[in-house]
């Protein structure tokens, strides 16, 4: 195959798809590239199964298979194009982008409830640094990590160093131009992964090797214990006639015990006589024991009645102090409307005293009258007639007001005797209750005493 010609590329997942109509995970569908080697901005869409990519010398042809191979964690020097990962940004650049989408549909599918129908690998280069980064088909960031795409890798079967799955020119043109048979064979031991293999098995037999070194110097640090083992052995024959010793020994506390156990027994029997013997009691002593429950459930009746009655007692006490109250009321209001009335009384007596004063006053003033009248002549007797019936009309109402105002003293004497009357028996009803709430109290501190009384 000519450089600059044509360069045929396999299916970059290394295996074709099984079928025609169902898509297979690990194909890669497409690839975009940002300042990558010769790259400005670059996109390749990939079909299903073989792919071709054609294109003049320095094109870019070999850059999109290094790539691939740098996005999928192969090394610079393993692309045997450059010595560091910066070498692949393009000059006059700060950083190189690498974006690949696999599919990632049907049963080989990985970890599909994560990233879904693509698997999205993205690779940036800058000078110092480089990070790879693993996003699902929206395109949202699920992890970072070189291990999990390690482990895409592997789950595909995306082997970038080996020339099976990536052959790139240097690969074609040593497998094409080497006439050594011996050449061959190494290229071919390297690309079915012999050489791998081999690898494993020389590592492995270096590990049994160590492995017997370390056997062969625990079976020197043993041998000294297999002497001591050897020697307890001899001290454990000696030490037989020990044993027997001690056989005997525990066979005589055997037999001690047995005689402890015939004492026991003794006793035993003699307790269970005297069990009997309390058995025969039991009837009696439970008869007790039902009348003394009888008694107790007597008293439990009677301890409970009392509390009802220390409860109505109470409840009869707080009635009784509350008619005290009403009582006291009662008698301090009637105390209040008697010395109301003793003050109208006293009032209106001294005013019907007054009235008698101004009426003795008069009926002096009547004598003097007459007793000038017959001095007086005859022409005055017409005037003094006059006056005369003026004072006696007003000693007739002075008379008429007299009797009235006696009949109302008379009239307050009885009110007062009657609020008299009422007061001594709110008195005595007060003093029967306070009897009563005393005799009351009494019972209820005789019933709190023996409250406790069993």
């Amino acid at each position: 195959m000519k450089r600059g010609r044509e360069e045929s590329m396999e299916e970059s997942s290394s295996r074709v798809s099984p079928t025609l109509h169902h898509p297979t995970a690990g194909i890669i569908k497409r690839l975009r590239l940002e300042n990558f080697m010769c790259h400005s901005k670059h996109e390749t869409e990939f079909g299903n199964h073989v792919n071709f990519i054609t294109g003049q010398n320095g094109s870019g042809k070999s850059a999109i298979l290094t790539a691939l191979c740098v996005a999928f964690g192969c090394r610079a020097k393993g692309t045997q194009r450059a010595s560091s990962l910066k070498d692949f940004i393009k000059t006059g650049a700060s950083n190189a982008v690498i974006q690949v989408e696999i599919q990632n549909e049907g049963e080989d599918a990985f970890k599909p409830e994560i990233y879904g129908d693509v698997i999205n690998v993205e690779r940036r280069i800058s000078e110092s640094t480089s990070s790879t980064t693993l996003k699902d088909h929206q395109g949202r960031k699920v992890v970072s990590r070189k291990a999990e795409l390690l482990e895409i890798v592997e789950h595909f079967n995306i082997d970038v160093e080996n020339p099976c799955v990536i052959m790139t020119q240097d690969k074609s043109r040593e497998f094409l131009h080497s006439g050594n048979n011996k050449d061959k064979f190494k290229f071919f031991y390297k690309a079915t992964l012999l050489q791998q293999v081999n690898d494993l098995l020389e590592s492995i037999f270096k590990e049994i090797t160590m492995a017997y070194e370390v056997i062969k110097e625990l079976e020197t640090a043993i041998r000294p214990i297999e002497n001591e083992l050897n020697e307890l052995q001899v001290k454990i024959r000696n030490m037989e006639h020990v044993e027997q010793i001690s056989i005997q020994v525990q066979q005589l506390k055997k037999k001690l015990a047995w005689s402890w156990v015939y004492d026991v027994d003794k006793q035993l029997e003699e307790q269970n006589i005297k069990i009997e013997k309390l058995k025969n009691r039991i009837p009696t002593c439970q008869a007790k024991i039902d009348q003394q429950l009888h008694l107790v459930e007597k008293l439990k009746e009677s301890c409970s009645k009392k509390r009802d009655e220390i409860a109505r007692m109470l409840e009869k006490t707080s009635q009784v102090k509350q008619m005290k109250e009403n009582l006291n009321q009662s008698v301090s209001m009637a105390k209040k409307e008697a010395f109301e009335l003793e003050r109208d009384c006293k009032s209106k007596t001294s005013n019907i005293q007054k009235m008698v004063r101004q009426l003795k006053m008069l009926e002096q003033q009547v004598q003097d009258i007459r007793e000038q009248h017959a001095k007086n002549t005859q022409a005055e007797e017409s005037n003094v007639e006059e006056k005369l019936k003026v004072l006696k009309d007003e000693v007739h109402a002075a008379e008429l007001k007299l009797k009235g105002l006696k009949e109302e003293d008379a009239s307050l004497m009885e009110s007062i005797r009657r609020q008299n009357d009422e007061i001594q028996k709110i008195a005595d009803k007060i003093h029967d209750h306070e009897k009563n709430h005393h005799a009351i109290m009494c019972r209820i501190r005789d019933l709190q005493q023996h409250q406790n009384n069993k």
